[in-house]
């Protein structure tokens, strides 16, 4: 498995849009596929700056997504500034470490945009896989009609790509 920016991959845009639409799309009043795959389009090209979205590869299949952005919860949160977000893996493969990877590559990235803090939110409210990968806990908020736990990375400024 490799990684690469959805900027070098963007006719994968709709298959991420495809799956961010699947997944969440049910959450945003009046949300299409045909939204989605614009919004992802425009804000997910990113290369040198966020946001962007870093693609799983294995082969040429693109098998998993992140989404580094902005202010992902700003009605509640206007402070918190860098958010994870849109970590999905394609189901046939699941079970094998590619959210984790995904999500620590990401990581290891940001502080190269200037990231010192990370946030995301979670419907897995024990933090799950963001947990064991050494997420803390911050608040735990009803969002757009779910239960959702806030975590944060406090990021590595030395570990820059």
């Amino acid at each position: 498995m490799k990684f690469t920016l959805l900027a070098d991959r963007p006719e994968a845009v709709p298959l991420v849009a495809g799956w961010y639409f699947g997944a969440w799309g049910h959450l945003v009043e009046g949300e299409t596929r045909e939204k989605a795959v614009e919004r992802v389009g425009r804000v997910g090209l990113g290369r040198d700056q966020m946001p962007y979205i870093l693609l799983a590869v294995e082969g040429e299949e693109v098998i998993g997504a992140a989404h580094l952005k902005y202010r992902e919860m700003e009605e509640l949160f206007p402070e918190k500034e860098h958010w994870l977000g849109g970590v999905y893996v394609a189901a046939s493969h699941r079970g094998r470490g590619v959210a984790s990877r995904l999500v620590e590559e990401i990581a290891r990235r940001a502080p190269a945009c200037g990231v010192q803090t990370l946030y995301l939110q979670t419907e897995a409210l024990d933090g799950g896989l963001y947990h064991r990968l050494g997420w803390q806990p911050l608040i735990r908020v009803h969002h757009h009609g779910l239960d959702v736990l806030v975590m944060e990375r406090h990021l590595d400024a030395s570990r820059r790509p």
